[in-house]
């Protein structure tokens, strides 16, 4: 048995037609929100990462390992030494 769709309270045009009104609407609530000078919010922009960029930088050692090893040895110099190790 087919079903009727006449029934059914929504039609494919309805639909469509909705999506389009919808579509234009978000496009012009878009163009609202937007910001009207885009130069200046990409330089605003760039000027926060290169911020966070020398933040982060700043905290972070460069190389953690290189760090890790040059304590260890610079804590192994006096035991060797106490040792007769060293020369």
């Amino acid at each position: 048995m087919a079903k009727n769709n006449e029934g059914s309270g929504l039609d494919s045009t309805i639909v469509g037609w909705g999506f389009v009104i919808g579509l234009l609407l978000g496009g012009i609530g878009a163009l609202f929100k937007a910001p009207p000078n885009l130069t200046f919010n990409r330089q605003q922009i760039a000027e926060t990462g290169q911020t966070l960029r020398s933040k982060l930088e700043s905290v972070a050692t460069s190389d953690p390992v290189a760090d890790s090893i040059a304590e260890g040895k610079a804590a192994a110099r006096p035991r060797r030494t106490q040792l007769g190790l060293d020369g």
